[in-house]
């Protein structure tokens, strides 16, 4: 290895030592001719790239480091002592550092050059990721080196949850007299254990453990005074390392303290009807119900579904079954007896439930509503139970409220709400599927959904092509999901509105429409400009249409599109009339016999301008002869101007270049936007 310093190698400053010499020399010589000496700059610790020994070699070198596992972005300070024969080497001796991983602070790099004070230089090191640095110094021809591990900040992990739970206990309905051992499952079940069950007594009181594990308790309920009641509601907590400074506690669970004989009482039931088929579910309130249970309706067994010490839920038999009268069906309240089987004990509820005859619609009213929906409809008959379902023509009504005996309903919107639609009203018990119809009849009516029309009742008309026009529509309807797409159409063209979904279906809406700037043909009508009268184009009436493409409802009205700006009157054109000859068509105009040698004929064509007073001037701005034109010429120069109503001459000869008969064709050009082009028949016989 070669060590560098300050740029030159050890080899290269070893050979120019000799040059060090001789310049002391010179700087002392050229001190002596100055004023003063000056004092050499100190060199130690810390400087890189300046002045230093020549090191030394064969040196003894040792590494510390003042921490040889720091932290993640901590510092390690690393000290390289640097001796030769006992003794420090002269201040200024160059260390090479160099580090495999983290960084020197003093250079932020991987190596660097410090120089010795009293035989020592240090250097600190540091790391931004885990990693182990390993660090070489060397000293001419001696190195050391020293592994420095940087470690990411160590986690505590949080103390371990001792607080005991309590998950289960069975059985967990209890007897009131004590001595009933229970099983409590759960955690951290740590003795010396206590048992505490909170009765609602000023004081809990407390079970005596059977035996435990970290994870189960084995406990002999105490006795309990249930007072005048049946059934006392407890609740279990566990208290572990009890009477020592780490006692905790645990949830509560709950018991119950019950007699072991339980004696029924009858509160109410509810419903407290249902129709004379049974079936209806019926739930009995009240108290010390215990199974196996028998509930009586009359003299018949009903079905039991579902036994709890305050509630049974019951269904209820057929009439006909409740009586001793033949099985005939019967109207009318029944007892109700629950007897628990094992005790033998009994309560009865007097008329605790009635039969009704089965369901039967009688009336509906109002018998008709508007097909927007919202009208509340009572429903009037026998055997409603709740709860119920109530349809109106297929779709389902909203209930409000519900006896035995009456119904009332809002009706929904039917899917298209401007056609009138009769309905039947359907109604079924949830509970028995017990139902009836009405409407099904000729004597019954129903219910009937008067058609609501969606109607155009303004706009912001008229507007002028690309202006937006403003639609107020009342009643658009929507959907039976309670929304609706909407469209209109304009001279034929569909549009898109804004807003183009609705979910409010009654009221005025507002839509905005852009009115397209193509498509229009409008009218020519009469005008006056200057006094003269001339055309524009007039306003043209065209149909809106509302569309609701959910509903399929629709409204039309027309509404007035003006001319685009601007719109001037122009000057009523010229029209070019031919006057003479009577016709333009061959023989037109004819010369008739003309000597071919010595003669010749001329003749004129007259064009009338039959244009009102007032319309502009018939300019004949030019002329010549399509065919024909060795025989014929036209010899009235252009333009020719013709005020209305007025006659102008346009003058040809015939100068027949052979004998027989000679024909061609006159055309003139004419301001005439109906006749640009007038097109004569010119004849006559060369002799």
């Amino acid at each position: 290895m070669v060590w560098t310093y300050g740029g030159f190698d050890m080899r290269t400053i070893r050979q120019r030592s000799y040059w060090v010499a001789l310049m002391a020399l010179l700087f002392l010589f050229a001190a002596c001719k100055g004023e003063s000496p000056t004092a050499p700059p100190a060199t130690g610790t810390g400087n890189t790239g300046g002045t230093g020994t020549t090191p030394p070699t064969n040196v003894s070198l040792s590494l510390t480091t003042s921490n040889a596992n720091p932290l993640v972005d901590s510092d390690s300070v690393i000290t390289a002592t640097v001796t030769q024969n006992g003794q420090p080497v002269p201040n200024g001796t160059a260390v090479e550092f160099v580090t495999n991983n983290g960084v020197f602070k003093d250079v932020n790099g991987t190596s660097t050059i410090r120089t010795t004070t009293n035989g020592v230089a240090t250097v600190t090191l540091t790391a931004t990721t885990a990693t182990t640095a390993h660090v070489v110094a060397t000293v001419n021809n001696v190195s050391r080196s020293v592994d420095v591990t940087f470690s990411i900040q160590p986690t505590t992990p949080p103390p371990a949850n001792t607080a005991p739970t309590i998950s289960s206990i069975t059985p967990n309905v209890l007897l009131p007299s004590g001595g009933q051992t229970i099983h409590i499952v759960g955690t951290n079940f740590t003795a010396p254990l206590r048992v505490l069950f909170d009765v609602g007594r000023p004081l809990p009181v407390e079970g005596s453990i059977v035996g435990s594990t970290a994870t189960t308790i084995d406990v002999l309920t105490p006795a309990v005074d249930l007072g005048a009641g049946q059934q006392l509601n407890a609740t279990v907590k566990v208290i572990t390392q009890a009477g020592t400074a780490a006692e905790q506690s645990s949830n509560t669970a709950p018991v119950t303290f019950q007699n072991a004989v339980l004696t029924p009482v009858v509160y109410t039931a509810t419903p407290n009807s249902g129709p004379i088929d049974g079936g209806t579910r019926v739930t009995i309130v009240g108290e010390g119900f215990q199974s196996p249970v028998q509930v009586l309706f009359g003299t018949a067994e009903a079905r039991v579904l579902d036994v709890k010490f305050s509630q049974l839920l019951v269904e209820a038999p057929a009439a006909r079954d409740t009586s001793s009268n033949g099985g005939s069906a019967v109207t009318g309240p029944v007892n109700i007896t629950v007897i628990n089987m094992n005790a033998n004990q009994s309560s009865t509820l007097t008329n605790g439930f009635s039969y009704k005859n089965k369901m039967q619609i009688t009336t509906v009213r109002p018998a008709s509503g508007p097909a927007t929906g919202g009208t509340e409809v009572t429903i009037d008959g026998t055997g409603f139970n709740q709860p119920l379902q109530v349809t109106i023509g297929g779709l389902l009504a909203t209930i409000i409220n519900v006896s035995g005996s009456e119904i009332i309903v809002r009706t929904p919107a039917i899917p298209i709400p401007c056609q009138n639609l009769p309905a039947q009203i359907f109604v079924t018990n949830t509970d028995n599927g017990d139902n009836d119809v009405y409407g099904d009849a000729p004597n019954e009516t129903g219910f009937t959904f008067l058609a609501v029309n969606p109607a155009i009742v303004s706009t912001s008309a008229p507007v002028h092509p690309g202006d937006n026009l403003t639609v107020v529509v009342n009643n658009p309807g929507v959907g039976p999901l309670g929304t609706a797409s909407i469209r209109f159409t304009l001279n034929g063209g569909t549009l898109l509105p804004s807003p183009a979904t609705i979910n409010t279906g009654t009221g005025a809406q507002t839509f905005t429409v852009a009115v397209p700037t193509t498509g229009f043909t409008f009218p020519t009508i009469n005008c006056t400009t200057g006094g003269n009268p001339g055309t524009q184009l007039g306003p043209l009436d065209v149909p809106l249409v509302f569309q609701n493409a959910t509903t399929g409802c629709t409204d039309t009205v027309t509404v007035r599109i003006l001319p685009p700006d601007p719109n001037p009157c122009v000057q009523a054109p010229a029209v070019a009339t031919v006057t003479n000859p009577s016709t333009t068509s061959c023989p037109g105009l004819n010369f008739g016999d003309v000597p071919q040698a010595s003669g010749s004929s001329t003749q004129n064509i007259t064009i009338t301008n039959t244009a009102p007073s007032g319309a502009q001037n018939l300019t004949i701005t030019g002329g010549n002869v399509t065919s024909g034109g060795a025989d014929f010429s036209i010899l009235t120069p252009f333009p020719v101007t013709i005020p209305p109503g007025t006659s102008g001459d346009i003058t040809v000869q015939f100068d027949p270049s052979a004998t027989g008969t000679r024909t061609g064709n006159v055309r003139l050009t004419t301001n005439d936007p109906t006749h640009p082009e007038i097109n004569v028949c010119v004849s006559g016989n060369g002799t």
